[in-house]
């Protein structure tokens, strides 16, 4: 009898019989990539790998999907994305650390013969460093022979413009600007809730929004409070709305790249 304490969508609670039946299945294994950053007074610091990971939690839900444990250390926050490293907690990797981590996953599980893989990056500053990682597998291991395909994703690229228009009013600021505010705020309300400190939203945003980066860090280009926007107006609501398109987006690309349609 299964004990109700396992939850076998995750990978490591699956014995390693198991592990090779999903193997056998052609499961999608999910590898997902965050960052321990700060996210303002009213959301933890493991905001990122937390985001990402319920979003994979929810696609095992509506696939044959194996998610694997996630990497909580992301590359080092940028002041104008992320806030910077100067607020207390935020813990960062450097570039070969992520890129030879992600590399050496992603190696064994072409070794015990997993054939669909998708990486959530849930961290904007990972971006670069994965799509080196996956391409060290990748030569390494050769993809093409093996038949295998492995998908880099995010969350936020899925969100529709016109979400975004109807979210802002037409006055949408951007992507980078938004750390810590209404978008991410909302998505997690949709998601999970009780992550949220709804006492404490943050509701000003930095004196001034360089479109560069400086080093070291001038005080004026983040908040206090490490959100680099508003956060005020936050709501399940528009966090579902949020959802609604980042699902349908996986939808399709599942349906494109798999041929696996939901099983609601």
């Amino acid at each position: 009898m299964t004990s109700p304490a396992l939850d076998k969508r995750l990978m490591e609670h699956l014995t390693w019989q198991e592990f090779d039946q999903k193997v056998r299945e052609n499961a999608i294994f999910i590898l997902t990539a965050g960052a321990i950053e700060e996210h303002g007074p009213h959301l933890p610091i493991g905001f990122d790998y937390m985001m990402g990971y319920e979003i994979a939690l929810e696609l095992a839900n509506r696939y044959p999907a194996v998610v694997m444990p996630p990497l909580t250390y992301g590359y080092r926050s940028q002041a104008t994305i992320g806030g910077g490293d100067r607020f207390p907690g935020t813990t960062c990797i450097g570039a070969e650390a992520l890129i030879a981590t992600v590399r050496d996953i992603l190696e064994e599980l072409l070794r015990h013969g997993v054939r669909r893989i998708v990486l959530i990056n849930a961290h904007l500053e990972n971006q670069n460093f994965l799509v080196e990682g996956i391409e060290l597998a990748r030569q390494r291991r050769g993809l093409e022979k093996l038949g295998c395909k492995i998908l880099l994703t995010g969350w936020a690229p899925f969100v529709k413009d016109n979400t975004l228009d109807a979210l802002f009013n037409g006055k949408f600021p951007g992507w980078d600007p938004e750390h810590a505010a209404l978008l991410e705020t909302s998505a997690m309300l949709g998601i999970n809730p009780g992550i949220v400190d709804m006492e404490k939203l943050p509701d000003e945003a930095a004196p001034r929004y360089p479109k560069y980066s400086i080093f070291p860090t001038p005080p004026d280009i983040v908040t206090k409070n490490g959100a680099l926007a508003p956060a005020t107006g936050s709501s399940i609501e528009k966090g579902k709305m949020i959802l609604a398109d980042v699902f349908e987006g996986y939808e399709l690309a599942f349906q494109d790249e798999f041929g696996l349609s939901p099983a609601y």
